[in-house]
């Protein structure tokens, strides 16, 4: 590769977003299946609303995750598909001695 970029730490934050997006799917279902109306009259409604509540807001962090998942992996496809096309375009203006010789990292090594 030739354009700088941290696949590796964008691979595993891409994991991590996965991990947290399916991490979530145990709790929500634990909210889903809750039967609100076993507490009675009085606290069966308000825990109807509780319940409802956690369950939508944990549905939208588990869709964040997901969606953060796909943008790191569109992010890296990305660079990816630059990167190719960079070094293509490189080619086409080299010499054609040069077009053999390794590219030297931003660092200079």
């Amino acid at each position: 590769m030739t354009i700088q970029m941290w696949t590796s730490a964008l691979a595993h934050s891409r994991g991590e977003w996965d991990e947290a997006s399916e991490g979530l799917n145990g709790p929500r279902k634990n909210l889903t299946q809750a039967v609100p109306a076993l507490l009675g009259d009085r606290v069966g409604p308000a825990a109807d609303a509780f319940l409802t509540t956690w369950e939508q807001r944990v549905l939208v962090l588990r869709d964040l995750a997901a969606h953060h998942t796909d943008a790191l992996a569109q992010t890296m496809y990305d660079f990816l598909g630059a990167d190719r096309e960079s070094v293509r375009s490189t080619h086409q203006l080299l010499m054609w001695e040069d077009r053999n010789k390794p590219p030297v990292s931003a660092g200079g090594r």
